[in-house]
């Protein structure tokens, strides 16, 4: 079956509305009925089992039951004054304390959305009441919440690293320089523009004794990356095990320390984090045929020969790379661009000698992009419905972040040493 017949069925099939892992197993049954009748249907059955079937793939629900709860236990509050504490009292400095929430929820919840619906109320309200401009507050929430899955733990890594066979602890620690690079980027932005928007300063100084005992309090939440990126580092604990660490820190920390997670709250969080971790799973069960398919048709040694036909320099092709993962991140949610688009650029990159970890932190980092680009931006819808902001106010505040973070992107891009500088350092 010809290259473009595969991937306009694919195309169609989402457009008219059907769930992407739905589209990625009808296309696979179908294309291998095509190919050799009914009886090839076993090995669809046997993709779609093998691609849940890795210990690796354990750690995307925990670390989503990590995060729900977080939110549930009372630290995603604390981490956000805590961020007040230090970065509050300037100009904009809502904005900033933002930023720095969620660079610190961010090493512990792994995931874009769990940021933007758990900090999202507290931070949308809190700049609210300060007099910010609820679209602006958002646009900051939904913008910044993209740094949870490139700061250590993050579910795209694992998924990454499962589908390309690369160590997923490498790529935890090659996202630690562009995440510190992505809250930076947007910092500058708020500093930039905060006179201009008449942004507000804080009036009240913090009292001292106060702000210890802000910081004291939130202590426990603040310790959770040290456990879970330190295990790792010391080679205590596998990347699962890390997420089954978090999570059982996280309910531990909110039951007996700030006595804000209920026993009767469990049965809601456990739900919640199942239905989460079913629709990422069902996609990556989905992708496992879809992916036997597109090896079976050479569709990658298309893909392959049509881009080096085009350019042999390693650069072009890492930008046409991040022009195509841009695009489709505007219109398919980002785990499943990178389940169909990696068995198609994967074979390419390695042709061209590009490092798979450098190339792992350029694909998240453009999906985590997509997650606040109109039409389909995940991340843009969550913090509207949980800040009850209407979301053309969010998209017309949050397009100037989108540029910072496509500058962190170009820079990562031809820059491999702001990825590779900490696994090195660490013997990867």
């Amino acid at each position: 079956m010809p290259v473009f017949v595969i991937m306009s069925s694919l195309v169609m099939l989402i457009l008219v509305g059907l769930p992407i892992a739905v589209a990625l197993a009808m296309l696979a049954a179908g294309t291998m009925w095509w190919a050799a009748g009914p009886d090839l249907l076993v090995i669809f059955i046997q993709r779609f089992y093998s691609g849940m079937n890795a210990f690796s793939l354990l750690a995307i629900p925990f670390f989503i039951l990590a995060g729900n709860l977080m939110n549930t236990g009372g630290m995603t509050h604390r981490i956000f004054h805590t961020a007040q504490v230090f970065v509050g009292r300037v100009r904009g400095g809502l904005g900033h304390v933002n930023v720095v929430g969620s660079m610190l929820f961010s090493g512990m919840s792994g995931s874009a959305v769990a940021d933007s619906a758990g900090l999202g109320v507290v931070e949308v309200k809190a700049m609210s009441d300060a007099g910010y401009k609820p679209g602006y507050a958002a646009a900051i929430t939904a913008a910044s919440s993209t740094i949870g899955p490139v700061v250590p733990p993050s579910i795209p890594f694992v998924i990454y690293g499962s589908l390309a066979n690369v160590s997923v602890g490498a790529l935890f620690l090659a996202g630690i320089l562009p995440g510190l690079l992505m809250g930076l980027s947007m910092m500058v932005i708020i500093a930039l523009t905060a006179r201009s928007k008449g942004l507000p300063v804080l009036s009240e100084r913090p009292d001292l004794r106060e702000s210890v005992r802000t910081v004291a309090g939130a202590i426990p939440a603040l310790a959770m990356p040290i456990f879970v990126v330190g295990g790792l580092l010391m080679g205590l604990v596998t990347p699962t095990e890390a997420a089954v660490l978090a999570a059982a820190y996280a309910a531990f920390i909110g039951i007996f320390v700030y006595r804000e997670l209920k026993l009767s709250d469990l049965p809601e969080v456990l739900w919640v984090t199942g239905r989460q971790a079913v629709q990422v799973l069902f996609i990556m069960a989905a992708a496992a045929p879809f992916s036997w398919v597109l090896v079976q048709q050479q569709v990658p040694n298309a893909v392959v020969e049509g881009l080096l036909g085009l350019s042999e320099q390693p650069w072009v092709i890492l930008i046409l790379i991040n022009v195509i993962l841009l695009v489709l991140g505007m219109f398919i949610e980002g785990i499943a661009v990178m389940v169909i688009c990696m068995p198609m650029l994967l074979p390419l990159t390695t042709q061209m000698g590009i490092d798979p970890v450098h190339f792992g932190v350029v694909v998240v980092l453009n999906l985590m992009i997509g997650l606040i680009t109109p039409p389909v931006g995940l991340c843009l819808y969550t913090v509207s419905q949980v800040a009850n902001v209407d979301l053309l106010e969010i998209i017309r505040e949050v397009w100037i972040y989108l540029v910072g973070l496509i500058a962190v992107l170009l820079l990562i891009t031809f820059f491999p040493g702001l990825v590779m500088w900490v696994p090195t350092l660490f013997g990867f």
